[in-house]
């Protein structure tokens, strides 16, 4: 009788037993329907923005990469995945490639800001719009960014960081957690980098527009950095000229790389030109071949010139050509990679 009634003592043990495997076992089901779930969910997703936007969807495997291109801006939205603390996190990451977007950072406020600046060591550049200043982070030469954010520029760009986009290497990027599978949340994160975007690109040549900004802005504040950078930039201009009158000789092989030195002016163009056609691949050939690129200076040739010296940092510089010297652009990418 003690045996049977032991036994019958065991038996809510063995039930709890099975009923917690078969809930382990619903629960892992459970699981993989949500994870099969969310894939599917993602990837329709983003078929209905590409549906609508004319692009194209592609899948590898648990992954949906959407791109494509509205007229000349390049748009890529694709889930990716890595490994956190021995668990692997997925993400959505946004990209946009847009012609003439201002060298620099720009960056949302808040704890972000304060981790990139205390990063590098860098405080924000002020230019004067109070409701900028607060929300944006900026790192860069001041008269460029100035010179591209005009008003409405600066309102899309305080839209566009508060959603996630940020501006660096001409680039404009935002990364979400998880996979994001509401097409109206992909394709309103797609409007607000497009918009910044196209608020940035000048409608006429930098020099210009930084006038505009000193004469015509609407904020007092926006007027003066915009006049003081112009008077910095006329400073640094008349210096510049000072020493090229110094030394007025044509670029030679055997003066290339003091010319070289002359950072923004032609003769030190001409000489990076001369060093990369004989095969010096030094860092600040390259450099001044893709501030040439970025400037429209001596375009073709500098795209030439950077095919045969230029290495895995110059290809985004060559990805943000479009237009008349996209094909040179592409072409000298695959060069490029061709030598790696």
């Amino acid at each position: 009788m003690g045996e049977q009634k032991s036994g019958e003592k065991n038996l809510p043990s063995k039930r709890r037993i099975v009923l917690l495997s078969i809930a382990g076992i619903v629960a892992i089901g459970l699981g993989s329907w949500v994870t099969h779930w969310r894939i599917d969910a993602s990837g329709d997703a983003m078929a209905e923005v590409a549906s609508e936007l004319g692009l194209q969807v592609h899948q590898k495997g648990r992954q949906h990469q959407l791109r494509g291109r509205i007229d000349d801006i390049d748009i890529a939205v694709e889930t990716t995945s890595e490994r956190v603390a021995g668990d692997i996190r997925y993400f959505t990451d946004f990209e946009i490639r847009a012609p003439d977007q201002p060298a620099g950072r720009i960056v949302g406020a808040g704890i972000r800001q304060n981790v990139i600046a205390g990063m590098t060591g860098a405080e924000s550049l002020i230019i004067g719009d109070p409701a900028f200043d607060e929300a944006v982070f900026l790192e860069g030469d001041q008269a460029t960014l100035l010179a591209h954010l005009d008003a409405e520029a600066r309102s899309a760009v305080i839209t566009a960081t508060k959603a996630g986009w940020e501006l660096e290497d001409f680039t404009w990027s935002n990364r979400k957690s998880g996979r994001v599978t509401n097409a109206e949340k992909i394709g309103a994160l797609l409007d607000a980098g497009m918009a910044a975007a196209q608020a940035l690109r000048l409608s006429n040549d930098q020099s210009a527009a930084l006038r505009e900004r000193a004469e015509k802005d609407p904020l007092p504040g926006v007027r003066a950095a915009a006049a003081e950078a112009m008077n910095t930039r006329a400073i640094n201009a008349d210096a510049l000229m000072a020493n090229v009158s110094a030394a007025p000789e044509p670029v030679t092989p055997e003066n290339a790389l003091e010319a070289l030195d002359e950072y923004y002016t032609p003769r030190s163009l001409e000489a990076a030109l001369m060093l990369a056609a004989a095969g010096d691949d030094r860092q600040d050939v390259r450099s001044r071949l893709s501030m040439a690129i970025m400037t429209r200076e001596r375009i073709a040739e500098s795209i030439e010139a950077l095919a045969k010296v230029g290495g895995p940092g110059e290809l985004t510089v060559l990805n943000s050509v479009f237009g008349e010297h996209e094909a040179a652009a592409k072409a000298a990418i695959a060069e490029i990679e061709a030598r790696q």
